[in-house]
């Protein structure tokens, strides 16, 4: 005989790892910080390879101007300016990576804590009908 109520359980269990099981994995793997961690890392290689292409193709679209300007141009003050660019830049990239990622670690922490009340309520179930 089956019992209505389990099934309902199992399909929820069932629906959750096939929508959102592989999305809430590192929630369960990783604590928050460690996921974090890993997440800004990855960011900061992503946001340094983004940056030299921004610098690229800012080279490239005003190339006429950076020839016409080499002979004068300040090499330490040049790259002093490049050095406070990137930092401004990766802190802000970082700083959304930190937020994005905590919201996402927060949430997924939450369906995975309703993941398992639900794995709790079926084996009551079981406990129950064993009995």
């Amino acid at each position: 005989m089956l019992n209505q109520e389990r099934v309902c359980e199992m399909t929820r269990l069932a629906i959750f790892d096939q929508k959102e099981g592989e999305e809430c994995r590192p929630m369960i793997q990783y604590f928050c910080k460690d996921y974090i961690a890993k997440e800004m890392i990855k960011s900061m290689i992503s946001g340094t390879l983004a940056f030299a292409v921004i610098v690229a193709a800012f080279l490239f679209y005003n190339m006429e101007k950076v020839m016409e300007k080499l002979s004068a141009l300040d090499i330490q003050k040049t790259a002093v300016q490049a050095l406070l660019c990137y930092a401004g830049f990766m802190g802000g990239y970082l700083l959304i990576t930190y937020i994005v990622y905590y919201i996402r670690y927060t949430k997924g922490r939450q369906r995975v804590k309703k993941y398992y009340m639900h794995l709790k309520r079926v084996n009551k179930l079981y406990r129950e009908e064993e009995t």
